[in-house]
């Protein structure tokens, strides 16, 4: 005996509507056809799905544990049946993207309204997004990391470094002091660490890196304020006084407006190579290549 994708279909329904009504309803068929692909389901895993009761379809533990195991692979199948899908000449293709939220809302967004195509963003880490990019969620990704996967590629197209930045109310007179004197590494870190610092929770890696890099050490103190985004550390610098450290692309407009002050590369200097990642083959090749095209504009 050979399961039917149809029956897992309607065992999911059922699931989740809680009845054999709300179930056919939700996929337009009838009662008793619903109940068909149920006990045929039952009969090829040869133990009961649900607990029948007058009003409501009541999940086995046996049923519990398939709905658990079966949700994700079934909710891949879909997207991919979508994706695949013939579509009439007038509808428009739709394009899954993933990248951090902060270069979405610096570079991408405001191109969104000349689209000829839908978009679908994602937003996570760079394993996050790796991962959707194999999955398939998504079909193309910006990320500084890469793998081997089988039919990805990756495609270098600009760098970003991380520079510290200082909010424009900021007393930095004895730091320069100090770096142009270039020798008192214990008396500029001393100084650092009395400024009130900035961070998101995603980004502390940053800072000990940074520091790491520039004072063989991890910094040793937490950063006053962990704020939702990038975007946030930049308007709360504009306003007062402080230090981060951030990606220059994401500073140059406020620092252009005198918002917030560069004030430092580090004695070595963080740089990421940004890549473009995608699969060699893709029913979309020519609305990613439009989006990478507006990418490497904004960076340039």
């Amino acid at each position: 005996m050979q399961a039917n994708l149809e029956w897992f279909r309607t065992f999911r329904a059922i699931y989740e509507s809680g009845t054999m009504s709300g179930a056919a309803k939700q996929l337009y068929v009838s009662q008793p056809g619903v109940g068909l692909h149920l006990n045929a389901l039952e009969s090829y895993t040869g133990f009961p799905l649900f607990e029948r009761t007058a009003r409501k379809m009541i999940p086995t533990e046996k049923g519990q544990l398939l709905y658990q195991q079966m949700l994700n692979s079934l909710l891949c199948l879909e997207d991919i049946e979508t994706r695949f899908q013939r579509k009439s000449g007038s509808e428009r293709a739709t394009v899954g993207v993933g990248m951090c939220v902060e270069t979405f809302q610096q570079a991408l967004e405001k191109h969104i309204p000349t689209l000829n195509f839908n978009l679908i963003m994602q937003f996570g880490s760079n394993k996050q997004l790796i991962q959707s990019l194999e999955h398939g969620s998504v079909d193309l990704i910006l990320t500084t990391c890469v793998t081997n996967g089988n039919g990805l590629i990756y495609t270098p197209f600009t760098t970003e470094r991380f520079i510290l930045v200082a909010g424009r109310n900021t007393d930095i007179s004895r730091f320069q002091i100090l770096i142009k004197g270039n020798k008192n590494k214990d008396e500029l870190k001393e100084w650092m660490k009395s400024q009130l610092w900035y961070s998101t929770a995603a980004d502390m890696s940053v800072l000990n890196l940074f520091w790491d890099n520039n004072f063989g050490e991890r910094p040793g103190f937490v950063p006053n304020y962990i704020v939702p985004n990038k975007f946030s550390i930049i308007r709360c610098l504009s306003e007062g006084n402080g230090l981060a450290v951030l990606p220059d692309f994401l500073c140059k407009e406020a620092i252009d407006n005198h918002k917030i002050l560069k004030i430092w590369d580090g004695y070595k200097a963080i740089e990421n190579i940004l890549y473009f990642g995608k699969r060699k083959q893709s029913l979309f090749m020519n609305e990613i290549e439009s989006i990478e095209k507006m990418l490497i504009d904004e960076f340039q």
